[in-house]
């Protein structure tokens, strides 16, 4: 469920009737990538909640007061209670069709202690927070009246062609996709076009038209043809489904839950047709706070989550130190063959060595003698230290490659963790890394529960799919479930899940792409618009020799490409058609 530019839309506008011109009374971090303001407007206490946690970026008006979670102050909190807290709120902007909210503030301070009788007695402080709710790449910062940033709750370093987000640097908001069309003024050429470039429609729906997000578009299609999945053809009304994605955007907004038996699937800042139980809500905030509280149980498990995290990046840490370490090692084999080529040397020239003698000089190269040994000697003392420093260096590759494959194994874990959902999937990730001797465990530590199994589930058209939602599930999936004719997919270059197809005969294409889609949906590309997913036979994918669970190498492979699917748009599509 993505949190879209109209979604966003319908909140600034909630926001600028509600917090607008306020106070800010307080400033938490319920969580290490949240901000949490109290604001205190027209007599009355109104709390605001930003996250930028890639599964849940938004911002909006929440109904308790918010808690502290964030146990140590960190520096941007710090900075936040200098240059927000006690601060008025003068401006709530949204650029245009963007995910982006820029809250100006202006704190006025008075004189301090240390103040000369005949200075300012108040001083101005301005600043901006600027909440960039991206999905994978969302982001809160704190930018100066020089437009430079003071910090951000994700720091990111400018390399690779990527805007850098650090403190001191100048602010300059992301770059929005090139080429992208104006929603608001979607014509049937739009449209058409869209329709041209085949496979999903939602989805290159949402790729052509700025801050439209394949919900969005599904409902524009509903609205238009009855159908919110229509396959591209020449007989769909271009035109109809162009005014639906106007009217979309110039409604009044009427906020809605779409809920399957009894819990929250989808919010919209409009009435959505494409769901059969659809409920109006008060306010865009109390759709979001009731579908996330009802899907990712926040408070509870995205504290679990990151606290596990943390363990996961602390792991991580030691063991680069070792590759390192070890990687030292191995450049001393160079030096070794210098100590072997150098004993060779002296012999080979030893009639030409004369007593006293401190260097040597064979094709172009120096060798140093001790003047005090005979050549003898010196080249003795040369085989002494190769043989030393071989013994030492045994075993260092193998080490290595066993250190580098744990590493490996913490980033596919990590990744997993980023997608897991509820209490029981992080406590069997937990589990398994306490099995792996990675976490250390014991007591009450002890991550506890039953074992969770893949996920198991049934295509449009009735053959069984498996997805590994952990490292563990995701060995299990693919060399203990899946017999070798089996179809195998996984995202390309991207840590995520193994997912089977058990077939007998020819794999549909439907099927075939939604568990690519799953594939897709289980790794950092679930808020993409589409990802590259390679399929093979399940006989084609070997274990990573001495490699942790789930890391695996694969050939004959193919690919396709698919947007992300998740389980329960699965499971409704299949009900649908059913």
């Amino acid at each position: 469920m993505q949190f879209d530019a109209l979604t966003l839309a319908a909140v600034v506008d909630e926001l600028r009737r509600t917090v607008l011109g306020g106070r800010i009374q307080r400033v938490l971090m319920p969580t290490p990538l949240s901000l949490a303001l109290e604001v205190y407007h027209a007599g009355q206490r109104v709390y605001l909640l930003a996250d930028a946690d890639p599964r849940a970026a938004r911002v909006q008006l929440i109904g308790a007061r918010p808690t502290r979670g964030v146990e140590r102050e960190t520096p941007l909190l710090l900075l936040l209670r200098k240059y927000v807290r006690n601060g008025m709120i003068t401006a709530i902007q949204q650029p245009d069709l963007e995910r982006i909210v820029v809250l100006s503030i202006l704190k006025h301070r008075g004189p301090r202690k240390d103040d000369a009788p005949d200075e300012a007695a108040d001083e101005e402080l301005r600043c901006e927070l600027v909440l960039e709710l991206l999905g994978p790449r969302a982001n809160i910062v704190l930018v100066d009246d020089d437009n430079l940033i003071l910090d951000a709750v994700r720091r990111v370093p400018g390399d690779g062609g990527r805007r850098a987000v650090l403190p001191r640097e100048v602010y300059t908001l992301p770059a929005a996709p090139a080429g992208q069309r104006d929603p608001r003024r979607a014509t049937p050429a739009d449209v058409r076009e869209a329709l041209g470039a085949g496979g999903d429609l939602p989805r290159a729906l949402a790729r052509l038209f700025a801050g439209v997000s394949p919900q969005q578009a599904r409902e524009a299609l509903s609205r238009a043809t009855g159908d919110p999945d229509a396959v591209p053809g020449p007989d769909l009304p271009a035109a109809a489904i162009a005014e639906e994605l106007r009217r979309l955007w110039s409604a009044p907004f009427a906020p809605s839950l779409a809920y399957q038996d009894q819990t929250p699937l989808a919010f919209a800042p409009y009435h959505m047709t494409q769901f059969p139980d659809v409920r109006p809500v008060a306010s865009i905030s109390a759709a979001l706070e009731t579908f996330y509280a009802a899907s990712t149980a926040i408070s509870g498990h995205a504290q679990r989550r990151e606290a596990l995290r943390r363990r996961l990046l602390d792991a991580r840490e030691r063991l680069q130190r070792q590759c390192e370490a070890l990687e030292r090692e191995l450049a001393r084999a160079a030096a070794l063959d210098r100590l072997r080529w150098e004993g060779e040397m002296i012999f080979a020239f030893l009639h030409s060595i004369t007593p006293g003698q401190r260097e040597l000089r064979v094709e172009d190269q120096v060798i140093r003698l001790d003047p005090a040994k005979t050549p003898v000697e010196n080249a003795q003392a040369r085989f002494r230290e190769y043989d030393k420093a071989k013994g030492a260096l045994q075993g260092v590759p193998e080490r290595l490659a066993a250190t580098e494959a744990q590493v490996r194994y913490l980033d596919e874990t990590m990744a997993l963790l980023e997608l897991a959902e509820g209490y029981e999937a992080i406590a069997a990730i937990e589990r398994e890394l306490q099995d792996q001797g990675l976490l250390k465990a014991s007591g009450s530590q002890r991550a506890r529960g039953p074992r969770l199994a893949p996920l198991r589930l049934r295509s449009s058209d009735g053959l069984t799919i498996l997805v590994g939602r952990s490292a563990g599930q995701n060995e299990e999936v693919t060399f203990r479930l899946a017999r070798p004719d089996d179809l195998w997919l996984h995202v390309r270059d991207m840590p995520g899940a193994h997912v089977v197809i058990q077939h007998q005969g020819q794999v549909p294409e439907r099927t075939l792409l939604e568990a690519a889609g799953l594939a897709v949906y289980f790794s950092p590309a679930r808020h993409d618009t589409a990802a590259e997913v390679v399929v093979t036979e399940r006989r084609h994918v070997k274990k990573v020799s001495g490699g942790a669970p789930g890391l695996v190498t694969y050939r004959h492979e193919r690919a396709v490409r698919a947007a992300p699917l998740a389980p329960t748009a699965l499971e409704a599509a299949v009900q649908t058609r059913r």
